[in-house]
């Protein structure tokens, strides 16, 4: 078929010019084909409003919350009460990309589990000093792949306001640090177990927080409940979780059970360095 001088060809940018010259406009074949620049011009405009709506969408997810107890999780109970932590979530590889490996339930690929703990050296002294950790996978080449992260307690929590260091406030910090870690989701898990030797923890997250909210957040006696801040973010964090499609569960487990985070805790809150609040985060572990 012989060359028309309103056949154009589309260059790889999307634009449109002449078959014969590769002009846009072109005063031989007559043709003009700026108008594409237009047309260009409000796809990209699209595409820019997408990336941003895109980044809004993450940013909202991101954000801390305060919790209003619209989902209270569950404890976690094991079919079989011998099973220990280490031999019902062995560690295993997920199917994400990058692969990753993880403590992954032996009967259900889904299911994942973290281990936290906090540690406050001098509780209740004139110094404390806390420290906490989260274990989410087994060691392979220490340290550059150690498989947990641990940090000091932050004086400020999530509002701002500055707290005292104990030992309460470092393992609910531990269970926020392993909410907020990773976007576990999307390493295709719908179930995350929390299993931390914090009778506090555990019983305050499944069952005590429900009497603290229909009290608006007093105790049986009436006096104030103590780390509200951490409880209102944790209980934010749960929902954000069950928004995504994913459940939290707690596991009351022995400190036996539970040494490399207990050790990982210990060890941050010995150190000097304390980072802010929003820092403790995982991209690519």
């Amino acid at each position: 078929m012989p060359w028309r001088p309103d056949s154009p060809i589309e260059l790889p940018n999307g634009r449109l010019v002449c078959g014969q010259h590769r002009l846009v406009v072109c005063y031989i074949c007559t043709v003009d084909y700026s108008f594409m620049e237009e047309i260009l011009a409000e796809d990209q405009d699209s595409d820019d409003e997408d990336v941003i709506d895109e980044e809004t969408k993450i940013d909202e997810m991101l954000r801390l919350r305060v919790g209003t107890g619209r989902v209270i999780p569950t404890k976690f109970r094991p079919q079989n009460s011998k099973d220990t932590p280490q031999s019902l979530f062995p560690p295993g590889t997920t199917d994400a990309s990058p692969c990753v490996c993880r403590f992954i339930h032996r009967n259900n690929a889904k299911q994942l589990l973290l281990y936290t703990d906090g540690a406050c050296l001098d509780n209740g002294g004139e110094k404390p000093r806390a420290g906490y950790s989260v274990v989410f996978k087994p060691p392979i080449t220490p340290p550059n792949d150690a498989g947990y992260i641990g940090f000091r307690l932050e004086n400020e929590g999530p509002t701002g306001e500055a707290h005292p260091q104990t030992s309460n406030r470092a393992e609910l910090r531990a269970v926020i640090a392993a909410l907020r870690f990773r976007f576990w989701t999307s390493e295709g898990f719908n179930s995350l177990v929390i299993a931390t030797d914090s009778k506090y923890a555990v019983n305050g997250a499944t069952t005590w927080v429900r009497g603290w909210l229909k009290r608006d957040w007093k105790t049986t006696t009436g006096a104030a409940v103590k780390n509200r801040d951490l409880w209102e973010c944790l209980l934010g964090e749960i929902e954000r979780w069950d928004s995504n499609g994913m459940q939290v569960k707690f596991w009351h487990i022995p400190r036996d059970w539970n040494k490399d985070a207990d050790s990982h805790a210990k060890h941050a809150a010995a150190e000097d360095t304390r980072r802010c609040f929003m820092d403790v985060k995982g991209m690519f572990v």
